[in-house]
């Protein structure tokens, strides 16, 4: 009682500021607790971590955990891993379901019959005929685009149908309609018009004709004859919306400026110094417009090469896979490409900084950049990514064409992987291979041709994502 006394009437003598001095010292010999900072410092010292340090800082305490539930730390992150925004309300919901992809089975997924069926004259009742069929489909966050053929090349359609499979409504284009991708709010088709010459369209929202028609250059390279046989797919680039590259299964592609129609650079298979090349298929790089990946097979061997378009058509840098069987080529994320091989079960993530510059195919053989690849279920996948994922759809007993899986991987912020049965297709005879892609991501869907007449789509469901924490 008198120490306390004493303690009591030595401080009452001090000044304030003497006392304030006395305090301080305290202060700097005693410990600091997180919980005793205010939240808004924690926040402001949390904006300096990367995505996966602010999921490891998430997990660790109740104050960190409080601070880093923060929208405003998420907000800014989203906008570096996915450029068009997430696909679920709550942006750090978006980082730990992979950008909501990652919980496939309690997403809802719904069968759309693209192709009406419609009853054949002389047919009895109950039997039906299906006048043609789905070629390519892609989406985005409010509606579903499907182009189709009919029987024989009497004409190819270009059909727009709402996110509830309600169709809106549908277009004739031509003989043969290839490819159709959405570009903005326009759409962009690939066609054959009545004289068999290969052209681009450019389509409305209402379903209008919009711009010019861009006739594209015919090209003729070994067995392939010359006119609508040329080209196969299109591909867009996502940072300069306006020019388009058409490509063929026999190397030969042209670049497109779409609002003047004129053609920017046109290349036959000569460019690829292997006259047997086969399946040539091109992805458009992300970041940079000018660059271009093409792959293709060349007798036992399938090669990725770099194309600038403001250099000519000549390959700029070659890489030998060591696979024979070819399938897809995509674009990832920056210096990125990722394929798919039809007797392998991974998704190749190669980086192009380490193609061989060399024009020589052994130098090329050497040279193996490989990143790192995705497993799936059955051989010979059909991929796409967009938006920081990677979905994917394979058989779904290996070996066998009796039913398929949907895939799902995401490295970043953290590496996540999920598959499920897809039980509305029953026989998977590998038919999305023919097309020009199978599957799409994009708009919070995944979009997969089921077969010549159905499409799946699969939802992002933002109350079933949100409510579980990984």
């Amino acid at each position: 009682r008198w120490h306390d006394k004493g303690a009591d009437w030595h401080t009452r003598k001090k000044t304030p500021a003497a006392w304030l001095r006395t305090q301080f010292r305290i202060a700097k010999t005693m410990p600091l607790r997180l919980d005793e900072l205010p939240l808004e410092l924690l926040v402001l010292t949390l904006r300096a971590l990367s995505a996966q340090q602010l999921c490891c800082c998430d997990a660790t305490c109740k104050a960190l955990h409080a601070a880093a539930r923060d929208e405003s730390l998420w907000r800014s992150l989203c906008e570096q891993h996915w450029p068009s925004g997430p696909n679920l309300s709550s942006c750090r919901a978006s980082f730990s379901s992979a950008n909501g992809f990652a919980h496939l089975r309690r997403l809802p997924r719904r069968v759309i019959d693209v192709v009406e069926r419609k009853d054949g004259p002389g047919r009895r009742a109950g039997q039906r005929d299906v006048p043609a069929q789905v070629t390519s489909v892609d989406a985005d966050a409010i509606r579903l685009v499907a182009s189709l053929n009919a029987k024989g090349g009497a004409y190819g359609e270009v059909v727009c149908l709402s996110r509830t499979g309600v169709r809106r409504w549908s277009l004739q284009l031509g003989r043969l309609l290839k490819d159709v991708r959405i570009v903005g709010e326009h759409l962009l088709a690939l066609y054959a018009d009545t004289d068999w010459e290969p052209k681009l369209a450019v389509v409305g929202a209402n379903g209008a004709l919009r711009g010019k028609l861009c006739s594209l250059p015919a090209a003729s390279a070994g067995a392939v004859p010359a006119g609508w046989g040329s080209y196969h797919g299109l591909a867009v680039p996502p940072s300069q919306p306006d020019t388009a590259l058409a490509y063929s299964v026999s190397g030969c592609w042209c670049a497109v400026d779409l609002p003047t129609g004129a053609t920017l650079l046109h290349a036959d298979a000569g460019h690829l110094g292997s006259p047997d090349a086969e399946h040539y298929s091109l992805c458009a790089d992300p970041l940079h417009p000018h660059l271009a990946t093409a792959a293709w097979r060349a007798g036992a061997r399938s090669w990725l090469g770099r194309v600038d378009v403001r250099c000519g058509a000549g390959l700029q840098a070659l890489l030998c896979t060591r696979h024979s069987g070819l399938l897809r080529v995509g674009a990832g994320r920056e210096h990125r490409v990722l394929t798919s091989h039809a007797r392998c079960k991974e998704i190749e993530v190669w980086d192009v900084r380490g193609f061989s510059s060399s024009h020589d195919s052994e130098h090329a053989r050497s040279s193996q950049p490989r990143v790192e690849a995705w497993r799936c279920a059955g051989n010979g996948p059909d991929f796409d990514f967009n938006d920081g994922v990677l979905a994917a759809v394979s058989a779904g007993a290996p070996g066998t064409s009796f039913g398929a899986k949907l895939h799902v991987f995401a490295d970043a912020p953290r590496r996540i992987t999920a598959d499920v049965p897809l039980s509305e297709i029953v026989i998977d005879d590998s038919y999305r291979h023919t097309c020009p892609r199978g599957i799409r991501v994009g708009g919070g869907t995944i979009s997969l041709i089921a077969d010549r007449r159905r499409a799946i789509q699969c939802l992002v469901a933002e109350t079933s994502v949100e409510s579980v924490r990984l």
